[in-house]
């Protein structure tokens, strides 16, 4: 783990120096003075740089045994008896800054395969519908022909407009049911499909199909089966939510559904399960353990006090700890369902604070995918705490996507693997409505409070069930779908596609330099000039390849975190 560090550090400050690796920078942490009233969408608001860091930070609290994992207090009778439904919620499923607004972008949602676009035409600046509706037809972008031309035609310097509204289609063309997501995004904002060329706009309905003359078209267009499936899409904060339902009346529900608050960050499909890691999240004894010598040390006191604040509900929970070194003040854990959890940590007795928000939304069987922020508020003396210094080195957006797997990996294998051990031995499944049987085969103790109440949310509220569509077999144990971040993050993030490509060419100019210092007569740079200079730029070839590997496999070994 420290030779990573290293590597990320000295390519960092050589980019940082050179004019050729000018990435998009995030200047830290979003950190805040503590205004009277602290309002986490304002602070979001009082910086332009986004600092993206994946982190888990909980006190640490003695706590003496109790017998009672969950007291009747935590539960609170639901107004309805009607369980959770997972096609009537908002899920999260990117920051839309991450995406190229010029090509279709694939992902699961609850098993379905949805293609995701921009419709924003070259040229023109459409109004932008970002906290809004965007499937609603009032505020759709029908295309004519006569708006219509073949990308190659485009002006030099013509860039396709970035006010276009974000959509969310079912990942199949209704033609012949192969992936929208293979196609393209045309200069006019529309969808084609790259197997006979059909068009579709925003709203789903077809504009062009090629092989079919006036009068035929006219009748495919009539026929409702040539409407793509059109999800209800919103972007609030910069992350795109989805509606999974393409219902008549799917638009009006969603309308009427608030997205809950989030703020932007880094996206990354996880190989576990929705429910694994939101198990993971509210559980804040991992934390020292897992997180050795990011957050805190596995050998440290690691006794929990937990308090349930907020009744089990059909909307969720909240959680307190409270630790003895503070006893005046706690964090807390409140999940939301289906998809939010949000932490707040105190840090000292001068105000300052920790806000971690983190969302899931189930991808497919044993995946999902998260998008999660940190805010840091500063104490009354303005002074950073020690244990939120290290995020706040300015870095570039890849370079912090890169140390996010470091995180994330950590504990990544145990999630995979317990999800799969309890699947297929059939002691616990959610692919399928189950009971009661998790708590029967775990051994539980007073720091699982948090788990122990999200596992009853689920049982009680949604049949302890996620209603996977299509294949709902969980797929086999594989480290290399846990430490693949190439499918998990690289190939959705346009910040990490750019600094890939960036560092190969710095990789072959690197390499192509150290050749030819190697052959200059010595009389230029003399012969141990020569021959040092091309070791060292061989050296620094060998750290850029090195680096080229972490986009595609982060592997991480808890026997090697000493």
């Amino acid at each position: 783990m420290e030779t990573i560090k290293i590597y990320l550090v000295v390519i960092t400050t050589i980019f940082n120096c050179a004019w050729a690796f000018r990435f998009p920078r995030n200047v830290g942490v979003v950190v805040v003075h503590p205004p009277s009233k602290f309002d986490i969408r304002r602070a979001a608001g009082m910086t332009t740089g986004l600092r993206d860091i994946i982190a888990l930070s909980s006190t640490m609290v003695d706590s003496p045994p109790s017998s009672s994992i969950i007291a009747e207090d935590d539960l609170e009778s639901s107004a309805s008896d009607r369980p959770f439904d997972w096609f009537k919620s908002w899920h999260p499923i990117v920051p839309v800054e991450f995406l190229d607004i010029e090509r279709p972008h694939a992902f699961k949602l609850l098993g379905m395969d949805i293609v995701v676009w921009n419709d924003g035409p070259v040229g023109v600046d459409v109004d932008s519908h970002s906290d809004a509706d965007v499937n609603n037809d009032n505020n759709s972008n029908n295309r004519t022909e006569s708006l219509f031309r073949p990308r190659k035609l485009r002006a030099r310097g013509a860039r396709k407009s970035t006010n276009g509204n974000w959509r969310a289609f079912v990942n199949a063309c209704p033609h012949r049911g192969v992936p929208l997501s293979e196609g393209r995004v045309e200069d006019d904002g529309s969808l084609l499909c790259s197997y006979h060329g059909w068009r579709f706009d925003g709203t789903g309905e077809a504009l062009a199909v090629p092989q079919a003359s006036d009068v035929e078209f006219e009748k495919i267009k009539s026929n409702p089966k040539s409407r793509c499936g059109n999800f209800p899409v919103r972007v609030v904060d910069g992350v795109l939510w989805v509606w999974p339902d393409v219902g008549e009346n799917s638009g009006l529900e969603a309308a009427l559904s608030p997205v809950p608050i989030t703020l932007r960050r880094r996206k990354q499909e996880l190989p576990y399960g929705h429910d694994y890691f939101i198990e993971n999240v509210v559980d804040p004894a991992h934390v020292p353990v897992s997180h050795h010598n990011i957050l805190g040390s596995r050998y440290s006191e690691q006794t929990l006090h937990m308090e349930t604040i907020q009744p089990l509900t059909k909307s969720g929970f909240g959680i307190s700890v409270t630790s003895p070194l503070l006893p005046d003040v706690s964090s807390t854990t409140t999940f939301t369902a289906p998809s939010q959890v949000l932490i707040k940590s105190p840090f000292g007795k001068m105000g300052a604070r920790q806000y971690l928000e983190l969302y899931s939304s189930p991808s497919r069987p044993g995946f999902t995918n998260h998008v999660g922020r940190m805010v840091v508020v500063k104490d009354e003396s303005t002074i950073m705490p020690n244990l939120l210094r290290q995020f706040m080195l300015p870095m570039p957006v890849w370079a912090n996507h890169l140390l996010a797997s470091l995180f994330l990996n950590q504990d990544a294998l145990f999630l995979h693997g317990q999800e799969r051990a309890f699947t297929f031995t059939g002691k616990y499944r959610t692919t399928v409505p189950s009971n009661d049987s998790y708590a029967q085969n775990v051994l539980r103790t007073s720091s699982d409070r948090g788990v122990m109440l999200f596992r009853d949310w689920l049982s009680k509220f949604a049949h302890g069930h996620i209603p996977f569509r299509g294949d709902t077999t969980m797929p086999p144990t594989s480290k290399e779908a846990v430490f693949d971040v190439w499918n998990a993050h690289t190939r959705h993030c346009k910040y990490c596609l750019d600094a890939l490509a960036r560092i190969r060419t710095a990789r072959k100019l690197t390499f192509l330099a150290s050749a030819l210092v190697a052959t200059i007569r010595p009389r230029v740079l003399g012969t141990l000039g020569s021959t040092m200079t091309a070791l060292g730029l061989s050296g620094l070839g060998l750290v850029l390849s090195k680096l080229i590997g972490m986009f595609y496999r982060f592997e991480f070994s808890h026997a090697e975190n000493h």
